[in-house]
């Protein structure tokens, strides 16, 4: 999910020797006081979060004697996003996720009540939507196909938020534009005698609000910046939706690829008419438009809508543009990375009927993967999660070659070379373990590295199908690890032929 947007009024206040919260604006400057705290505590997630929840209760205790103050309602719904989402604040919650979330929601429904052209807001909204979206589609177990048919309304809801930002964003430019140009022909009409008189008046003239200690709300105007910046969550909340519609078909109605497609191609064509002058910005989109491209192709093989051919030839191609600078950009290898793992696993779904080519494309884009993110792990100044990540992935890579070796597929070359690809797999989780710091994926990281340790021996025929040591190793306990196991078999990490 892209960053929220954090729209801190830019306003200005003389320090006060006793705050005394009698007026909205005395609640919103107590409140940015401690979120300026909390931001200076980044490094300390537990005490940063503690501030920004004290800034929470001080907007909170505003709202109560100021409620349609629109201030207080909208940077108590930011800084609730906040916590909801920044990895760092998220592990501090002492409540599920969920229902950060929803009071997120709550909150920002709430502002737009008082505001509902606020553009800032909507965007926010649909930030918060898409959150709630990602999480109910990661539910697993008898509710996960309506939990994934809520998440593709959710996000029907938060792309028509993001449409109508964009619609009050693009007015708002253009009324920019028109004052700037008023403003630069006025400059050139003003004599120097004038403008002098001007600025004396400015400079001295008693009673502002700053001088008053008042709250001065500075607008900030809407930039090229600001309407790309939309636009490309519009494309990430797409390529959420175009996941949860590979992952699972029925979860949303039969017009909903063909709508996608439609609005993707406006947005593409729209963002390229927007960046022209900032190229700066160039490979962020570039990217973007790739993440998109594959979700969309992985969503049209897997409900038969384009062939094999046609989903390989235009995947390619959106990683080959130039603008991406794929040889040296350590996210673009990442994803490209991911996209030709997605593009495996797709194909390895849909039977297409040529067992022989379909094994020697596998294979192709599964090393492929592996020599991507070697590259971007060869990058200096990748970061200790990316540098997780690769690793991770290679091993999945590893894997998925490995179980290539044994029936239904048995590809020769993956045959002979079944332990070596074990191994590999093996060296990699285990580096992905003690690289990662989220403790969720080290536990999984060791759990694989251990499978991927026994299928080297049972390549070599030193393991007979017995996995209860495997099992029995995990930290979680054997139920989870059996768990994870049964995953690993759904995504053809390791061969069924492994439980028999």
């Amino acid at each position: 999910m892209p960053k929220p947007k954090s729209f801190l009024k830019q306003s200005k206040a003389k320090p006060k020797k006793e705050q005394k919260l009698n007026t909205a604006d005395d609640f919103q400057s107590a409140g940015v006081e401690f979120e300026e705290a909390g931001g200076k505590w980044r490094g300390d997630s537990a005490k940063s979060m503690r501030f920004f929840q004290r800034a929470i209760d001080v907007y909170d205790q505003g709202l109560q004697k100021f409620p349609r103050s629109f201030d207080l309602a909208y940077n108590k719904a930011r800084v609730q996003l906040e916590i909801a989402t920044h990895p760092a604040l998220v592990d501090q919650l002492r409540r599920p996720l969920r229902d950060a979330l929803d009071e997120a929601l709550s909150s920002h429904q709430y502002a737009l009540q008082l505001d509902p052209e606020n553009a800032d807001t909507l965007f926010n909204t649909s930030q918060v939507l898409t959150a709630i979206a990602e999480l109910m589609a990661s539910d697993e177990g008898d509710e996960a196909a309506a939990s994934e048919a809520e998440a593709v309304k959710v996000l029907r809801e938060a792309l028509e938020l993001q449409s109508k930002c964009l619609s009050i964003q693009e007015r708002g430019y253009q009324e920019f534009l028109e004052q700037e140009r008023i403003a630069n022909e006025q400059a050139q009409d003003v004599n120097d005698d004038t403008t002098a008189a001007t600025d004396l008046r400015d400079g001295s003239e008693p009673g502002s609000d700053e001088e008053a200690g008042e709250w001065v709300n500075a607008i900030e105007p809407v930039t090229q910046d600001t309407l790309i910046d939309t636009v490309l969550a519009q494309l990430g909340t797409l390529t959420t939706l175009c996941s949860i519609m590979s992952f699972s078909p029925g979860a949303a109605p039969a017009h909903t690829f063909s709508w996608v497609e439609g609005l993707s191609t406006g947005l593409l064509d729209k963002i390229q008419t927007i960046c022209r002058d900032q190229s700066n910005r160039h490979q962020e989109i570039a990217l973007s438009r790739a993440n998109l491209v594959s979700a969309l192709l992985e969503a049209g093989y897997k409900s038969g809508k384009i062939d094999v051919e046609t989903y390989k030839r235009e995947r390619d191609a959106a990683f080959a543009m130039t603008e991406l600078q794929l040889e040296r950009s350590i996210e673009g290898l990442i994803a490209n990375a991911r996209s030709l793992l997605a593009f495996n696993s797709a194909i390895t779904d849909v039977d297409n009927g040529d067992a022989q080519s379909q094994s020697i494309l596998r294979w192709n884009v599964l090393t492929a993967s592996i020599a991507n993110l070697k590259s971007a792990s060869a990058i200096q100044g990748i970061s200790q999660d990316d540098l997780a990540t690769t690793h991770l992935l290679r091993g999945d890579a590893s894997l998925y070659l490995c179980a290539m070796a044994f029936p239904p597929t048995s590809h020769q070359t993956a045959v002979n070379t079944a332990a070596q690809n074990a191994k590999n797999a093996e060296v990699y989780y285990r580096n992905a373990s003690k690289l990662s710091r989220e403790q969720d994926e080290k536990d999984i990281s060791s759990l694989k590295s251990a499978v991927a340790q026994y299928l080297q021996a049972y390549a070599q025929g030193q393991a007979h199908g017995d996995l209860s040591n495997v099992l029995n190793a995990s930290p979680r306990g054997q139920g989870w690890a059996i768990s994870q196991l049964e995953d690993m078999i759904a995504e053809n990490l390791v061969p069924q032929s492994l439980l028999l």
